[in-house]
């Protein structure tokens, strides 16, 4: 790919990269810019200045970090596609008047889907291999996959065929990257599965800490309670160090934030534990869950530890049967 004279007749901005470097513009984004009385080789350097961007380098991660940007009262929307080592930029002008006032435009695209972005990322950091996290009943499964192909909204993997059993229950699916550098934390959603290969999109970004989960937190298999001043309360999930709990409104949550013990019923026998709130988890507006540290000591503290250890070794021989 060497003779790009044909991005001339487009009416449609062009600007291709390879290895960070403008190698082309064609005529209609000097055109659309109005810098029409420069040379290609000094518009470049009047985009820089006009987008307040320092280099070439830092000019193709602002064209892959967003989608539009302003320039004379003039939205320009930003599209991207790679062919061998190019990558093409073509820019479009939105006319506002025949769509949407500005600020609405800006509102619209503050609550796009990220998967573009994510794709890119990959494709520009080489990625083709990835650390990811499923979990099954509460146990995580982390290994190495392959990045086998990427699609412009989406990744596919290829998984251990552990990963499989996972689906049996959700297709939430944690992926972590640039670990030299600090991690770097998606969460997806398993979107098609075949064989071992996973299909991933509707990414966001996560702050969530369960990427970071050492120990065993296990979703009870059946129905699992707690007793908090005579209220009963269902288990979502539980740890050595803390409990999930499904609430259905803010009397119940007001109730579990001033506890300082409960008692939770166990298979055969109830075991009375310390508790300190930590944290309520909505979503879309509602109150699901409210999460709580617990403290065991004494013969509470082996008590819960042998039915943590006998619940995660029945998950673990099940994983491991599991085809």
């Amino acid at each position: 790919m060497k003779d790009f004279k044909l991005f001339d007749i487009l009416p449609i901005g062009t600007i291709i990269f390879k290895d960070k470097k403008v190698v082309y513009l064609n005529q209609h984004i000097i055109d659309v810019l109005s810098i029409n009385y420069f040379s290609k080789s000094n518009s470049v350097k009047l985009i820089l200045k006009m987008l307040d961007i320092k280099n070439e380098d830092d000019l193709f991660l602002f064209l892959n970090t967003n989608d539009y940007f302003h320039t004379k009262n003039k939205t320009i929307q930003i599209e991207y596609n790679c062919y061998d080592d190019y990558y093409i930029y073509t820019f479009t002008k939105i006319n506002e008047d025949l769509i949407l006032p500005i600020d609405k435009i800006e509102k619209k695209l503050q609550y796009k889907s990220i998967d573009k972005d994510v794709s890119k990322h990959f494709k520009l950091n080489n990625i083709y291999k990835i650390l990811i996290l499923t979990f099954y009943k509460g146990i995580p499964l982390k290994k190495v996959a392959k990045v086998i192909r990427i699609n412009k909204e989406s990744i596919e993997l290829l998984v251990d065929s552990k990963h499989n059993v996972s689906l049996k229950e959700r297709d939430d699916i944690i992926l972590i990257s640039n670990m030299k550098k600090g991690s770097s934390v998606l969460h997806g959603n398993i979107v098609k599965s075949h064989n071992n290969t996973f299909i991933v999109q509707n990414f966001y970004l996560t702050k969530d800490d369960m990427h970071l989960r050492d120990g065993l937190r296990l979703q009870p298999d059946k129905k699992m309670n707690i007793n908090i001043d005579g209220v009963e309360f269902m288990i979502y999930d539980i740890s050595m160090n803390g409990i999930s709990v499904f609430i259905n409104n803010e009397d119940e949550e007001k109730l579990l934030k001033q506890a300082k013990s409960l008692v939770i019923y166990l298979e055969n026998e109830s075991l009375d534990l310390s508790v300190k709130y930590i944290k309520t988890i909505n979503q879309d507006d509602v109150i699901l869950k409210v999460v709580l540290s617990i403290d065991t000591v004494g013969d509470n503290h082996i008590k819960l530890k042998n039915y943590m250890a006998k619940k995660q070794n029945e998950i673990l021989r099940e994983i491991h049967e599991y085809k």
